[in-house]
């Protein structure tokens, strides 16, 4: 039987932070089962966040020219998607010819139109394959690949991916050992101090995902100035694409930046989130167990991110409100409370903590490793 070291694996999928940070965290998972980073190869895409995030690792990657599909019927949305399958059949032709020089045990798939290249690929070529699910509602690039996978694992008891182990989220290393101790004031004191924030101010987190959001964005700009919100420090995490000139704002009660790497010290520093509720952010929030108010983007494919607000809401880890009710009046509302009654606060971080047991396991690397230990 293979080493662990010996061990060579394909990470894919990509495109978004919410799909190549769990990559990376799969991939600390795997080197904290033996193998050798240089071992662990990405396969992700030439649009998205990917380079920027992967060339700040120590893990080899490949960059793909793909495109996702569109699902509308016009003559435009059919000239994209004529062009899509045309660069996915170059794609799959790409893959196949990296993974003849690599000889992975396993090709581990991360979801979205990212993998479905190399999963196309280790499939032809007989290779191992894993699917890592980690949305309460898995995506169409996951549901198909998970239908003659060797192994599929779900981060929720409820996704509809019944037979699929379940084994928590993929998070980064330094989160999930960050989450081994809950948040105390030497703590927050210490990320503070790394962040900029105030020391004595009541600390709200605003961050609209890896792309920003417009909605949160403008709340908050017209909260920053109301005077039932005084006590507050805004750390606003706007997007690159909203910060003009992708210079960071300084004020007396708010820093905006348009994005934020250091989101240990960030979850550490609030005293309360607003997020979006994509997947891998559920999944941090649960993990070291951070009060949030969840505004779950009603674009998002089947409605899932507020299905993944719910996993956290239900259990009173977390207040969802949806895109339709979150006005600056109601987010006024929500958050005073908050400001107003420590002992709610306390709640929340306590029941998203709990929630977030399974995560802190760790235990999805090492059923990897066993996959891909079982070939020769």
């Amino acid at each position: 039987m293979t080493s662990s070291g010996a061990l060579r694996i394909v990470i894919c999928g990509g495109g978004t932070s919410g799909h190549v940070l769990p990559a990376v965290a799969i991939a600390e998972m795997l080197e904290d089962e033996g193998v050798h980073p240089e071992n662990i190869h990405f396969i992700g895409t030439q649009r998205g966040i990917d380079e920027n995030i992967l060339s700040q690792t120590k893990y080899p990657f490949t960059l793909l020219n793909v495109i996702g599909a569109k699902h509308q019927l016009s003559p435009r949305s059919v000239l994209h998607n004529v062009r899509m399958l045309l660069l996915l059949r170059k794609a799959t032709r790409m893959s196949s010819k990296l993974m003849n020089e690599i000889m992975p045990n396993v090709v581990v798939s991360v979801g979205g139109y990212g993998s479905l290249a190399p999963m196309q690929a280790a499939k032809k070529l007989g290779i191992q394959r894993v699917v890592v699910s980690y949305d309460s509602q898995p995506g169409l690039a996951t549901k198909r690949q998970a239908r003659d996978a060797h192994l599929v694992t779900k981060s929720h008891p409820h996704s509809p991916l019944s037979t699929a182990t379940l084994v928590g989220a993929p998070i980064r290393r330094h989160l999930r050992q960050a989450g081994h101790t809950q948040i105390d004031t030497s703590t927050k004191n210490a990320a503070r101090a790394v962040l900029g924030i105030p020391l004595h101010q009541f600390v709200v987190v605003v961050m609209g995902g890896s792309l920003g959001s417009a909605l949160l964005n403008n709340v908050t700009e017209q909260l920053r100035d109301n005077e039932r919100l005084s006590s507050v420090f805004w750390y606003h995490i706007a997007g690159n694409r909203y910060i003009e000139n992708g210079a960071p704002m300084t004020s007396p009660n708010c820093i905006q930046v348009g994005y934020e790497a250091r989101i240990q010290e960030v979850y550490q520093a609030a005293d309360l989130v607003v997020s979006r509720s994509g997947a891998s952010t559920i999944g941090e929030i649960s993990t070291l167990g951070v009060a949030s108010i969840l505004v779950p983007w009603a674009g998002a494919a089947d409605n899932h991110q507020e299905q993944n607000a719910r996993l956290l809401s239900d259990v009173g880890g977390a207040l969802l409100i949806t895109e339709e009710h979150f006005t600056v009046q109601k987010a006024e509302e929500a958050i005073s409370d908050l400001v107003l009654h420590s002992e709610k606060l306390t709640d929340l971080r306590k029941n998203a903590y709990f929630a977030g047991e399974l995560n802190r396991r760790a235990e999805l690397g090492s059923l990897i490793a066993t996959v891909a230990r079982a070939t020769e």
